[in-house]
């Protein structure tokens, strides 16, 4: 079967989850944003040949192709608005997959764990060579529990943004109000649009997975468009998750690969897949007039600090 995961999940992400914020939704509206992906010159798909590793490496890293996507999409948009590119290499390539799959330390077997999605990333923006991109004017971050507003907000400020999901398996369903523990992993996926009202509607989604196969698990080749029906749910202590609201998620068009064989009870597959969207990882490139006042006041010209985000 495909095991196309987020991470194993084990005990180690008690801590995380433990320690997450519970997110507001009270206060519940329409949220409507997007980001133009055909800008970016190829979308990457984590099965393409250039890939480093194995099958098996390759059906399981979503978490580096995803995030190269998404800092693909963040220096397009800046070269569309004239600014110089924020990276030393054009991300948009293989290559940046493979760098970013070794600094994540993503596994044939355990994928990619969260933490080191997030430091894989840092890492990379941070080292010279020909290993690394230097990146000194892009900040990147992970919320757990990403409420839709906070997604729209980024998507919004045209930021590269990712979303965890883990998967809703046949014996463990997402039941409103209960607690719930990910058991068959997960899957990570570039988020390009959201149109949600009272947290209710689509999002649509780069896959990486694209459209590989379930049998034998083999991913695509080059990433592909989905959209996936949106609702919201409550969580109840006592599981993994932390108590609070979720964005549920379900694929509702048959697309082969999204999800493992439910013959294994691991997942359902094809349409009507669902899962929880437990955390984001954005890259943000703040706007040259943000820069400009955060270097005069911290020089001491004007009173307080003012930073002004894209609208």
């Amino acid at each position: 079967m495909k095991t196309q995961k987020l991470f194993k999940v084990s005990r180690l992400f008690i801590p995380l989850a433990a320690g997450l914020l519970s997110c507001n939704l009270s206060n519940l509206y329409a949220q409507t944003a997007s980001e133009d992906y055909s800008i970016v010159t190829q979308l990457l798909g984590q099965g393409n040949a250039s890939v480093n590793g194995s099958q098996a490496l390759k059906n399981n890293s979503c978490v580096p192709t995803s995030v190269a996507n998404g800092l693909s999409y963040l220096n397009a948009y800046q070269l569309s608005l004239g600014n110089p590119s924020p990276f030393a290499f054009d991300p948009n390539n293989y290559g940046a997959v493979n760098h970013l799959q070794s600094f994540m330390a993503t596994d044939p077997v355990a994928a990619t764990q969260p933490a080191n999605a997030l430091s894989g990333l840092q890492t990379y923006l941070t080292t010279a060579g020909p290993l690394g991109n230097p990146a000194p004017g892009v900040s990147t971050w992970q919320t757990w529990k990403p409420s839709a507003q906070s997604l729209a907000d980024v998507l919004n400020a045209h930021d590269g943004v990712q979303l965890g999901i883990f998967w809703q398996s046949a014996g463990n369903t997402i039941t409103a109000n209960q607690p719930w523990s990910p058991q068959a992993g997960g899957h990570f996926v570039s988020l390009q649009s959201i149109d949600l009202t009272d947290g209710s509607g689509t999002i649509g989604i780069v896959d990486p997975w694209g459209n590989g196969t379930v049998t034998p698990p083999v991913a695509g080749t080059s990433a592909s468009y989905d959209s996936l029906d949106v609702s919201t749910v409550a969580i109840a202590a006592g599981g993994y998750l932390a108590a609070g609201n979720y964005l549920k998620v379900t694929y509702h068009i048959p697309v082969l690969g999204d999800f493992p064989n439910i013959d294994t009870g691991t997942a359902f597959a094809g349409a009507g897949g669902t899962g929880l969207i437990a955390l984001s990882e954005v890259e943000a490139v703040p706007e040259p007039s943000s820069l400009i006042i955060s270097i005069l006041t911290s020089a001491g010209v004007g009173g307080f600090m003012m930073i002004r985000r894209r609208k």
